[in-house]
């Protein structure tokens, strides 16, 4: 009887404090700020498009041309603009606003002599049924070039953040605060925000849409509209999904999705009762996903089949089973990368999300088996199975038949620790709504984790390569710091765990990009004016642009032989390279670093993904290149009845000068080129 009574306590207590959480959620001004989040997010859009903010690096074009017409210095408001972000600033952007400046065709003409198809292209916007997946270009369309610039960094950030609170109000069983918390740290996290416009950033946005519209397809069951809107948001972020095209993150998380929707229909099987109205609507998605992907095939099959077949990154087979044990704990760093670049690798490379995965396996005999409450355990038993299978490929790997017949030969290890810790996160939200709820660890144990947490980062921490980016202090707070956050959530501190949680995610994601008015750091420049100028009096001839500025004049809407391309333009190259003696070095994605000189034509791979090519007079005749924008005083060559170049503008504050190049027998190549 004592004992039954000492239990009825215990239950009573435990009782207690769940209300007290379900209390804690419901608080008045969070109710309220929840209940206003779609008009809250609508507003941030339309000030952000009012204002033309975006969140692009494009001033680090001010290093390589910095003399503009309208008197400013620059255009960042607040932060700083991150030169690393090469991919983004250098080539997404550029990408996007050339596009912007032709059109918006599925063929940009502008990019080497025969164009380059640009939904391959980190999928830019192209005036093509297939836009339908990239919901956040839709701007451009309407707003014009800047603003659409704007309203697809607003729009991504802010549906980001919904989205995210959709999805961890399902992992958390509705813990509000959590889950507001939970959208911010996956939207801000540092894996999304160092990557925001490229791959990560578009796989995660479409994988977290995913799973929301699977959810509530069945959850909703009952609702015949709200299946239709949710198949409607499947149609769409699923035409995304795939248009991304980057299959070393696309891989792993599509093996997510699948393990994810596996679970509800396991979940739901006997709960919903399919009808005639499921099946229109998933035959009605499944034609619509199809014939916009055959679409897709048919007017790109060529370019992607370019792409694949590239030296690089096409070839590359990865069998897994290549790491080391320090890189799932990158994220360590991620608090400091915005404020001091990392001395091992680059900024983005060990950009992840913060997780306590090795806690929630630690803790997994008390949390995910058992049968209490086991309906809430499905969704973390589910992404509990992909953490495992995704650790199994990066540590130990499968055969190369077996990696191909996967398609896990696409996905680099190092590359899954990024989708891991994706996982991961959601998992340790999930573990920490769970435990808050239901008291089922041990008091004991909870300092068993606490100790082994942090031996875990020490032995992570120390003798790897973030040891020396660290100073001993920083190595110590590290580790201190980790373990005390874990601690608040162990011990369900929630007001504490809110607030270092919250700093960690300012700290870590807030920083990273800038807030930047315009797009005043290419198109106000002086020397893009004069290239604009020139090319509206004589358009259509193609440009040459040397050294570091090889992605600066498509941009402007000027066909350019030398840009960012995803793969060859190998009509070109045959004219001066007819024997492919050459295709190792352009036969990849690839950076075009080009010069004209009197020498013979040479190559060099300057790194995998970028090459340099010096064209002789000859050959930059048989490809047609009329302008070339450069810093060397080409009219030298003048005096030696080669060819002949006529100085149009310059030299500018950075050097740069844009000449006019005649070719010895220049009126019969105009006459081939022009038909006059």
């Amino acid at each position: 009887m004592e004992k039954q009574t000492r239990s009825a306590r215990r239950d009573k207590s435990r009782q207690d404090k769940s209300r007290q959480v379900e209390k804690e959620q419901t608080h008045p001004f969070l109710d309220i700020f929840l209940k206003l989040r779609y008009l809250i997010g609508l507003l941030v859009i339309v000030i952000v498009v009012t204002f033309n903010l975006n969140g692009s690096s494009i001033g680090s074009w001010d290093t390589y041309v910095s003399q503009r017409d309208d008197g400013k210095e620059t255009d960042v408001i607040f932060g700083q603009n991150r030169e690393v972000r090469s991919d983004e600033w250098l080539v997404q952007t550029p990408f996007y606003l050339s596009q912007a400046e032709t059109g918006y065709p599925v063929i940009n003409e502008d990019y080497s002599l025969n164009g380059q198809n640009m939904i391959i292209a980190y999928n830019s916007p192209v005036k093509d049924i297939t836009v339908i997946g990239k919901p956040f270009n839709w701007g451009f369309f309407f707003l014009g070039r800047d603003r659409g610039l704007s309203f697809y960094w607003a729009m991504k950030l802010v549906v980001m953040v919904l989205l995210g609170f959709e999805l961890l109000m399902i992992l958390t069983k509705r813990n509000k605060p959590l889950s507001l918390i939970g959208a911010f740290a996956l939207t801000f996290a540092p894996a999304v925000q160092w990557w925001f416009m490229q791959h990560v950033g578009d796989l995660i946005f479409f994988t977290i849409g995913l799973m929301v519209a699977f959810y509530h397809y069945f959850y909703q069951h009952e609702k015949k509209w709200l299946r239709a809107l949710m198949m409607l948001l499947v149609v769409i972020f699923g035409i995304g999904f795939i248009l991304v095209i980057y299959p070393a993150h696309q891989v792993m998380l599509a093996y997510l999705l699948v393990f994810y929707f596996i679970g509800l229909l396991i979940y739901y099987r006997k709960k919903i009762k399919w009808d005639w109205f499921d099946a229109v609507l998933i035959t009605a998605a499944l034609l619509f996903i199809g014939v916009v992907m055959w679409h897709f095939w048919s007017i790109s099959k060529d370019a992607l089949m370019a792409a694949l077949n590239t030296l690089y990154p096409g070839n590359r087979v990865s069998t897994g089973g290549k790491f080391k044990f320090s890189e799932f704990f990158y994220f360590l760093t991620n608090w400091k990368i915005s404020f001091e670049d990392i001395s091992f690798s680059n900024n983005s490379e060990v950009a992840l999300f913060y997780h306590f995965f090795p806690t929630v396996l630690l803790a997994s005999p008390f949390v995910l088996f058992g049968k209490k409450d086991g309906d809430r355990k499905i969704i973390g038993r589910i992404l509990m199975i992909f953490c495992l299978f995704t650790i199994f490929w990066i540590t130990v790997g499968l055969s190369r038949t077996m990696a191909q017949l996967t398609l896990l030969s696409f996905v680099p290890p190092f590359r899954a620790i990024l989708t891991f810790s994706f996982a991961a996160c959601l998992l340790s939200i999930w573990f920490i709504a769970y435990i808050w709820k239901h008291d089922v660890i041990p008091t004991w144990y909870k300092f068993v984790l606490l100790i082994a947490n942090a031996g875990i980062y020490y032995y992570a921490l120390q003798g790897s390569k973030m040891e020396g980016y660290f100073s001993e202090i920083e190595l110590i707070s590290v580790i201190a710091l980790g373990t005390l956050l874990l601690a608040f959530a162990l011990f369900r501190q929630r007001v504490l765990f809110y607030l270092s949680f919250s700093a960690l995610i300012i700290a870590s994601g807030f920083f990273v990009n800038p807030v930047v008015q315009g797009t005043g750091a290419i198109f106000e420049k002086t020397l893009a004016k004069e290239i604009q100028r020139i090319d509206q009096q004589d358009p259509g001839q193609l440009w040459l642009t040397e050294d570091e500025l090889y992605n600066f004049t498509p941009t402007l809407g000027v066909k350019s032989f030398n840009t960012v391309r995803f793969y060859p333009d190998k009509a070109a190259w045959q004219l001066i390279d007819p024997e492919g003696e050459y295709e190792r070095f352009y036969n990849r994605y690839a950076h075009t670093r080009a010069f004209i000189a009197k020498e013979d034509t040479a190559f060099k791979l300057d790194r995998p993904d970028m090459f340099s090519v010096t064209l002789n007079f000859d050959d930059a005749e048989k490809l047609g290149i009329k302008y070339v924008v450069t810093k060397r005083p080409l009219d030298d060559y003048n005096q030696r009845n080669e060819a002949q170049f006529t100085k149009l503008y310059g030299p500018d504050d950075d050097g740069h000068m844009i000449f006019e190049v005649a070719y010895p027998n220049y009126a019969t190549w105009q006459t081939q080129t022009t038909g006059q």
